[in-house]
C-alpha cells in the first residue's frame, strides 16, 4: 500500500494493518461510517487487504471501484494486474502490466509478471523480451534467470545480444549444428561446452541458480499434472485422466548412458512422444537414472517399449531393466493394484464414477480461465539442458557414480543436491 496520510479515524485499522491482523481490520473497516471524506481512503484500504490476502475477487472489484474514482497509479495498475492474472484473467492482466511501466520502467517485477503472461499465452518472444529487460534492471534476478533458461527448450530467441544467458544458449546450438545423433552418442564431447558454460559464468560473475533434475521434451499435449495431483492430494483419490496414463521407464545403468540416452531422446526418435530424462532424488525411490516415454494408451506403450529396445541396442545404450508403468508412483502406496497392469485384458483397478464429483470441485475452483497455450520443445541442446546435465555431474559424483570421469574431469561443485540427498546417499549408492 502507498504512503498515504490516513484520517484519524482509522489509527486502529493501520495498527490491525500493519500486524497482518486482516480479518480485524476489515470488522473495523466496516464500522466506518459512508463519508463523501472517507471514499478513497476506504476503498484504498479494502483494496489493499483484499489483495494481500488474496481473496482475488474482492481485490478485482475494490481495484476497479478505485480506477473509476481516480487515475490509477502504479501500484493500483500493479495490483489490479496480479490480481487479473491469479483469476487466470492472463490477457487483462497484460494491458495493466504495460500500464506500470508506463508509470515506471525500472521496475522488475511488471516486466517479469508481464513475461509470465506472455509464457501462458505462448508467446515465446514477448516473454524472452520482457525477462531480458527486467536482467538489465537486475541481471541477479534469481526468477528471471530461471524464467527466461526455461523458454529456451520452447524457442530460439530472436535476438541475443546484450544477455550474456541468450549468448550462452547461442554457443551450446551452435556447437551442436548438423552434428548427428550417431555421432555424439558414440562420442559425447561434451566436456568443451560445459567449460566454455563455466567460463563465461566465471566473467559474468554469475551463479546460476538452477535447481532441477528433469530434462522435457513435450509436444502440444497438456498432461495437466499438477491439476491431478491437486486432486489425489486433496481428496486421495486417483484422476481419471491417470487411468489411461501409461509410459515406458527406461532405468540405465549410470549417468553416462542416462546422457547417452538423452542424446537419443532429442533426435527424431518418438518426437510426437513426451519424454524425460531425470536423477532421481526422491526419498527412498529406487532407481537414480530413469527416462521415460509417455504413451496414449496400453497398446501404444507395449509398442513403443519394443521399438525403444531395439533402438537402446542400436545406439549401445547399457540399461538395466524397461518396463511399462502405469500412472505415477505417488499412486500406488495408497493403491497398490493401481500399479499392476494386466498387458492382454481388463485392468485390477478401475475409476470409480463417484470421484468424479471430487475433480469437479478442483475443476469449478478455476472458472473462465484464459487457457494456457502448451508449446512443443523445439528439440535441440539448449542452456537450459547443460546446467541440468551439470547437476546430474554433480548428482553422479555424490552417490560414488564414476562414469562421468569419462568425459567430465573437473570437481563437482556442492549445490541443492547436497542438501536434498544427505539422508539417502547410502540408498542411492546401493542402487548403483
Amino acid at each position: 500500500m502507498p504512503s498515504i496520510n490516513f484520517p484519524s479515524e482509522f489509527k486502529d485499522i493501520i495498527i490491525k494493518y500493519n500486524n497482518r491482523d486482516f480479518k480485524n481490520a476489515l470488522k473495523l473497516l466496516d464500522k466506518i461510517p459512508e463519508n463523501k471524506n472517507f471514499k478513497i481512503f476506504k476503498l484504498q484500504l479494502y483494496a489493499s487487504i483484499y489483495f494481500l490476502s488474496q481473496k482475488w475477487e474482492n481485490s478485482l472489484i475494490y481495484h476497479n471501484k478505485l480506477l473509476s474514482h481516480e487515475d490509477g497509479s502504479f501500484e493500483v495498475y500493479n495490483n489490479l494486474a496480479v490480481t487479473l492474472f491469479h483469476l487466470g484473467k492472463v490477457n487483462i492482466a497484460i494491458k495493466y502490466f504495460i500500464k506500470c511501466i508506463e508509470k515506471n520502467n525500472n521496475i522488475v517485477s511488471p516486466y517479469q509478471n508481464l513475461g509470465m503472461c506472455y509464457v501462458h499465452i505462448g508467446e515465446y518472444q514477448n516473454a524472452i523480451e520482457n525477462f531480458v529487460k527486467a536482467l538489465t534492471i537486475n541481471k541477479r534476478n534469481k526468477n528471471c534467470n530461471i524464467l527466461l533458461i526455461d523458454l529456451l527448450n520452447y524457442v530460439i530467441p530472436n535476438d541475443e545480444t546484450g544477455n550474456y544467458i541468450l549468448q550462452l544458449n547461442k554457443q551450446i546450438l551452435d556447437f551442436f549444428y548438423n552434428k548427428k545423433i550417431t555421432d555424439i552418442s558414440k562420442n559425447l564431447d561434451i566436456i568443451t561446452i560445459i567449460e566454455e558454460i563455466e567460463k563465461t559464468l566465471e566473467k559474468e560473475n554469475s551463479q546460476i541458480d538452477y535447481n532441477k533434475t528433469e530434462i522435457f521434451r513435450r509436444n502440444r499435449l497438456n498432461l495437466d499434472c499438477k491439476r491431478h495431483f491437486k486432486v489425489f492430494d486433496k481428496f486421495s483419490i486417483i484422476p481419471e485422466y491417470c487411468f489411461g496414463c501409461y509410459k515406458v521407464q527406461i532405468n540405465t545403468t549410470n549417468v553416462f548412458q542416462l546422457i547417452k540416452l538423452l542424446f537419443l531422446f532429442n533426435s527424431d526418435f518418438l518426437s510426437n512422444h513426451i519424454r524425460k530424462c531425470m536423477v532421481e532424488t526422491r526419498y527412498q525411490v529406487k532407481e537414480n537414472y530413469k527416462g521415460f516415454i509417455y504413451c496414449t494408451g496400453l497398446d501404444d506403450a507395449k509398442n513403443i517399449c519394443e521399438t525403444t529396445k531395439v533402438k537402446l541396442n542400436e545406439f549401445g545404450i547399457d540399461y538395466k531393466n524397461i518396463e511399462i508403468k502405469h500412472g505415477c508412483t505417488e499412486y500406488y502406496q495408497k493403491y497398490p493394484d493401481f500399479k499392476k497392469i494386466n498387458l492382454n485384458g481388463p485392468q485390477e483397478m478401475l475409476y470409480s464414477e463417484t470421484w468424479k464429483k471430487f475433480e469437479k470441485i478442483i475443476d469449478d475452483e478455476s472458472p473462465n480461465r484464459d487457457k494456457r497455450v502448451i508449446v512443443e520443445s523445439i528439440n535441440k541442446m539448449n542452456l537450459s539442458d547443460f546446467l541440468i546435465i551439470k547437476n546430474w555431474l554433480n548428482y553422479a559424483e555424490l552417490i560414488g557414480d564414476e562414469s562421468f570421469k569419462k568425459f567430465y574431469k573437473m570437481k563437482a561443485s556442492p549445490n541443492f543436491l547436497n542438501l536434498r540427498l544427505k539422508n539417502q546417499i547410502d540408498f542411492r549408492r546401493n542402487e548403483l
